[in-house]
């Protein structure tokens, strides 16, 4: 999967030297609908299907149905919605751009449940290939049709490619049966899924109200420089968190019951998650305006400020996404929705504030904001599972410590190496220095916590 990764990676950054920051403004633009349609079309089901372990095999057939049947539904919305979107935009090319990217709503319900059953199933393994085959496809699609002058179709055509081949595999895996939904069989079901698509709603409302805001206030190439740094300085992240949520729910919800195990499962997760992301986004934030530079090239230095801020946010962003699962599991879902409902308030207001300082302002209002939303889901999954603030302190200590030795080793070579050094031999010194000095601290500091972490990984690797 990681070497998947820096693939997509090297692909997302030949493109962007091939497009404009109106390109990926468009597109920012199309994201904001097609994102929320996503999350109301799913419905909660998938999530629905991993942690509500005893439904019946014809309750799994009726919610496939479902899943189906809704996404059609949102395929014929955004076909009506398209034009009047493109008008509020003030963006003629927006409306076939979302209609063509709509047609997700339709491939991506055919997989909803099937990939549900294959994570509550434990087959990680087989969901780890999908991955691998939907996002090599992505990377090779874009790349192809931005080399034959596609424009900003290329990340269109990347996105539906992606999808329709995750759908594909999904169903060579695992196609349950259908049924007609009814009511009286689903009336728990559709109450628990309410309150993960209340969730999810709130979610998507606040996490990219600053896409609005950007969009709205600040234009179509402001928007597409914020966009181009929210996923630079998200991709650590996600890449992550989206492997622990193939993994992570099924474990939490078969032991929802075992309080102790939960603790820990859940400060092994910490423990290990701190360890790849907090230098990751270290070391990104500390020598982010030589590597847009070098990578990316002048046009896009408007991105440095803005990533090194939203940096920041990330690496708590991994951190708290790791409780969402476990009170899910906890059947604390109602609790999340409300605290994502009032974030869904209080975040667009800081964001069109934040606007009249740029984008800077933009990401400046999650660091602001964010621990508002954070604390009251430590809190309930501290005391759901009865942890103690000191056992998840401790958890984090080694990363901490290492990433504190590794910035220490990076800015001390920054200040020292003579300029008249390349700027790629400055950067690829500065970023080998800071990792070796990042694993032989943990090497020499915590070679308990490491041998720990070995033992856990070990038998995963030979398998």
């Amino acid at each position: 999967m990681w070497a998947t990764q820096l693939f997509t990676w090297i692909a997302t950054f030949t493109v962007a030297r091939i497009l404009t920051p109106a390109d990926y403004g468009l597109i920012g633009m199309a994201n904001i609908y097609i994102g929320l349609v996503l999350e109301v079309s799913e419905f909660g089901l998938g999530m629905t299907v991993i942690n509500l372990q005893d439904l019946t095999e014809e309750q799994t057939g009726q919610i496939n149905t479902l899943a189906i049947i809704l996404g059609v539904v949102a395929f014929l919305l955004s076909c009506a919605v398209a034009y009047p979107l493109g008008a509020f935009f003030h963006s003629s090319r927006l409306p076939m751009l979302l209609m063509a990217m709509s047609v997700m709503f339709v491939i991506t319900s055919f997989k909803t449940v099937p990939a549900a059953l294959l994570q509550r199933e434990m087959q990680f393994k087989t969901l780890a290939k999908i991955e691998i085959a939907s996002y090599i496809s992505y990377a090779v699609s874009t790349l192809i049709s931005a080399f034959l002058g596609f424009g900003y179709w290329c990340l269109a055509i990347g996105l539906v490619t992606m999808v329709s081949v995750a759908t594909i595999l999904t169903l060579w895996q695992r196609h349950p049966r259908f049924f007609w939904p009814r009511i009286s069989s689903l009336r728990y079901p559709i109450k628990f899924s309410r309150q993960i698509l209340g969730t999810g709603l709130a979610w998507y409302s606040y996490s990219n109200s600053d896409f609005l805001a950007a969009g709205r206030v600040l234009g179509q190439s402001a928007l597409g420089a914020y966009t181009l740094a929210w996923n630079m300085a998200s991709a650590p992240v996600d890449k992550i968190t989206n492997l622990m949520q193939k993994v992570v729910p099924a474990f939490f919800a078969a032991a929802y019951q075992e309080k102790e195990a939960l603790r820990s499962y859940l400060l092994t997760l910490v423990e290990a998650v701190t360890l790849f992301i907090l230098p990751l986004t270290l070391c990104l934030a500390l020598v982010a305006d030589q590597f847009v530079s070098l990578v990316l090239g002048a046009k896009w230095m408007p991105v440095v400020l803005p990533l090194r801020i939203l940096l920041c946010y990330a690496t708590v962003r991994a951190l708290t996404n790791i409780f969402g699962p476990l009170l899910n599991a906890k059947r604390q879902a109602h609790f999340i929705m409300w605290a994502n409902i009032a974030a869904a308030v209080y975040f667009p207001i800081g964001f069109f504030i934040g606007a009249h300082w740029g984008t800077t302002g933009v990401a400046a209002a999650w660091v602001v904001l964010y621990p508002f939303l954070a604390a009251p889901l430590f809190w309930r999954s501290f005391r759901e599972i009865e942890l103690r603030p000191a056992q998840y302190l401790r958890a984090l200590w080694p990363a901490v410590s290492g990433s504190i030795v590794m910035c220490a080793t990076l800015i001390s070579l920054r200040y020292f190496l003579p300029a008249r050094f390349p700027l790629i031999v400055r950067l690829a010194a500065e970023i080998v220095a800071g990792a070796l000095a990042y694993i032989l601290s943990m090497l020499m500091l915590h070679a308990k916590d490491m041998r720990k972490l070995y033992q856990i990984v070990r038998p995963n690797m030979h398998a």
